[in-house]
Formats: C-alpha cells, structure tokens, sequence
C-alpha cells in the first residue's frame, strides 16, 4: 500500500509513521521542510493544488495534520478552521477525484468532550459535542469524513486518542515531563499501528476507534471494539509511570 501521511513533520505525526514503515512506501506531507529517507511533500494542506499533488498515486491516507498551538492560533477560528477543517475537505475532495477510499483520520475525545467532562462512558455512538476550537474542528474532521462516506463509499477510521505523548521519553509534544500517568495516555506509535490496521481492515466502513494506552482506559472508554476489530493492544501502556490515581 501506498501511503500519503500529513502532518508528518509533527510530534504526532514523527511517531505515528513509525507502524508504517517497512510495511508500507510512504509519502509524508508537512508545511516544514523536514528529514526523512521517504518521499515528501512541503506545503499546506489548505492549498488544494498542494493537496492533489501529493495524493496522487497512492492507495491510502493517514490525516495527522494539525494547525499550530502557537500563542493566540484557537482564539480564534481563522487558523484552525483553514487548516484542521479545510485541509481535511481538500484531502476527501483529492481522495475522491483519485479514486483513493480508504482513509485514517486521526481525531480526538474532543469530540466528545462534553461528556468526557461529565464522567460519562465514551462510546462510539455518542453524539458529536465538545468544548472550544479545537474541538470544534475537529467535530467538522469527522463530519466531513462521515459524509464522505456516505455520498463516495470512501472508507473512514475516526481515531480518537486523548493525551498523546512518548512512553520512552515520558514527554508531549511542549516538552512537558510527566510523572504521573492516567487513562487519557495514548502514545503516538500506538495511534499510527491502529491507523495501518485500520487502512488494511477489507471491510472498513466509517468506524470510530479510540485508542488509549494508559491505565484502566476501558473503564472510561470502548477501547474494547479498537482490540476486537483491529486484533490491537497498546504496546506502550505507561507502565513506567505511577497511575495518578484517577481510575
């Protein structure tokens, strides 16, 4: 298979190719210039000529790009809705103009923020409600890949992690160390093997999948359905770190 990842220069998106490789001829996308032995594509996801240049020729894509947390970018909705919505649009638009229908889209409990906040069970039917811009954007990922679905058959896995960091470093993508871990915890490299299992399922309808990596996440969320459809454990469960105590 034939892969186009953005975001790629990302924290995410430098751990989530890592499942990929040697299973996979890679494309990666940024708007950074960035190193890799793969072939890449520097620019951005908002700019559709871009985007239909770098989805040519391949088989599948893996959506990680994400506009920037830099001071003052989800204030307000100009940078992330350019980016996180309208980067997504142009990439199920190329997807279908190239014939590509199978696509991992990498979202967030965001989406379902509103009920995370409560304590509630995340399930995968719980209607779409968050809190703030980026969940706002990325309640609009998933409703864009949804219809996608619906009107082009395109085949979409809705993946939601939660807090994202490296198991081995024990750092997020700030640089912030933690020394503690809770049922939030996914890491990257975990998120980009159910990206590939879930390109590489024959019969992937539009399915959500959460994938969550540290302690007693099946409690809080159906983390259950990511293990039976995709045969997938977390590898990195952040048994290294002392449980903060929120079970």
């Amino acid at each position: 298979m034939h892969v186009l990842i953005t975001g790629a220069a990302g924290f995410l998106g430098r751990g989530l190719v890592l499942p990929f490789e040697d299973r996979c001829d890679l494309r990666l996308m940024d708007i950074v210039d960035f190193e890799t032995p793969h072939q890449k594509i520097i620019g951005s996801v908002s700019d559709l000529d871009t985007v239909q240049r770098a989805v040519e020729g391949t088989d599948g894509i893996v959506i990680a790009h994400m506009a920037s947390r830099q001071a003052g970018h989800y204030e307000a909705p100009t940078v992330p809705y350019d980016v996180n919505v309208k980067g997504t649009a142009n990439l199920f638009f190329a997807a279908v103009k190239q014939g590509i229908r199978r696509i991992s889209l990498i979202s967030s409990t965001g989406v379902v923020g509103f009920y995370q906040q409560r304590g509630d069970f995340l399930s995968r039917d719980l209607p779409l409600r968050g809190e703030g811009i980026y969940s706002h954007t990325k309640i609009c990922q998933e409703v864009i890949a949804q219809q996608y679905h619906w009107e082009f058959g395109v085949a979409v896995a809705a993946l939601r992690p939660a807090y994202i960091t490296d198991m081995d470093t024990c750092r997020d993508k700030y640089g912030k160390l933690a020394t503690s871990c809770n049922w939030q915890f996914t890491d990257r490299r975990d998120i980009g093997e159910v990206a590939r299992r879930a390109l590489e399922l024959p019969d992937l309808g539009f399915e959500v999948f959460y994938v969550l990596g540290g302690p007693y996440a099946d409690r809080h969320a159906d983390i259950a359905y990511t293990q039976m459809r995709l045969g997938w454990m977390a590898k990195y469960d952040f048994s290294n770190l002392p449980s903060d105590g929120s079970n």
